[in-house]
This record gives structure tokens, C-alpha cells and sequence, in this order.
């Protein structure tokens, strides 16, 4: 073999290795990003879920609501659905908003990989009575607002 063909040769090899680290390089990036905001949507849901019988009596709640905008920055309907909830609740907190809330949750579970979930499992939460006490709420029993959140509406 004369010293053109080896160095030919080298090269394609060089060449090889160099595009084959490159998008390997690529493709694990894409992949831990693919993962880490797939870890982020079901972080915030989780929390939402959490909180979902006690609102804005948690700052974890507010703070979580805050990270929605971001974390579901390409999920069209969860952000129509979060800006619903965030304009509805600058005058009362009705059942109106309580059911965006429960549809915004559905769709968020929808886009984190919680394909079985049903708005109606969302809708069920324990509620032990006294969490009324710790929260400083005022239950009226076998009311259906009873379970809605002491939330105060946002001043303009």
C-alpha cells in the first residue's frame, strides 16, 4: 500500500470516529434533555396533585404554579388552560375554576406520561377534617362548595 492510500485511509478513520462523537455527543444530550424536562412536568404535577385540596395556602402550591409556564412551555393546552385558571381567579374562586383546575391537571398528566389518569381519580383527594383545622377553614358539611379552597382573589 503506497503512503497516499494509508493516509486516505487514516483520514476517513479520523473522520469516522470525529462524526460518530459528535452525534453521539448529540444524541445523549437530546436524550438527558428529553428525560430531565420529562422528570420537571411530572415534579410539578406531583406537587399540584399534592396540594391540589389546599391551594395557595402553600407557597410550594404558588411557587409550583409559577414553574407551569415554563416547564409546559410547548404543551399548547395546559398553558390555554393555566392562563384560564390565572384570569379566572383574579375576581373568585367558583367551581368554574376549580374544574379549569382539574382540566389543566389532566392535561399536565396527559404530557407527563400519566396516560390512565382520569380527571375523576384528580377530582378524588383525602381530606381528613382536620386539615379544615390546620388550614384555619371553616367546613359547612354536605355542602358542595365545602370542599372548595379558602383562596382570596388576586387584587388587579
Amino acid at each position: 500500500m503506497d503512503s497516499t492510500t494509508q493516509l486516505v485511509i487514516t483520514l476517513i478513520g479520523f473522520l469516522v470516529t470525529f462524526v460518530a462523537s459528535f452525534f453521539g455527543a448529540y444524541f445523549a444530550f437530546r436524550y438527558n434533555y428529553q428525560m430531565e424536562l420529562k422528570r420537571d412536568k411530572r415534579q410539578v404535577f406531583q406537587i399540584l396533585m399534592i396540594y391540589r385540596n389546599a391551594w395557595a395556602d402553600e407557597i410550594e402550591w404558588i411557587k409550583t404554579m409559577n414553574a407551569v409556564s415554563v416547564v409546559f412551555s410547548r404543551e399548547k393546552r395546559v398553558l390555554e388552560l393555566y392562563r384560564t385558571f390565572l384570569n379566572q381567579t383574579k375576581t373568585s374562586v367558583d367551581e368554574q375554576v376549580i374544574e379549569t383546575y382539574y382540566q389543566m391537571l389532566f392535561q399536565m398528566a396527559q404530557c407527563s406520561g400519566y396516560k390512565h389518569l382520569q380527571v375523576s381519580d384528580i377530582k378524588e383527594f383525602y381530606n381528613p377534617l382536620g386539615l379544615d383545622k390546620h388550614y384555619q377553614r371553616e367546613t359547612l358539611k354536605n355542602e358542595p362548595s365545602a370542599s372548595l379552597p379558602n383562596v382570596q382573589p388576586l387584587d388587579p
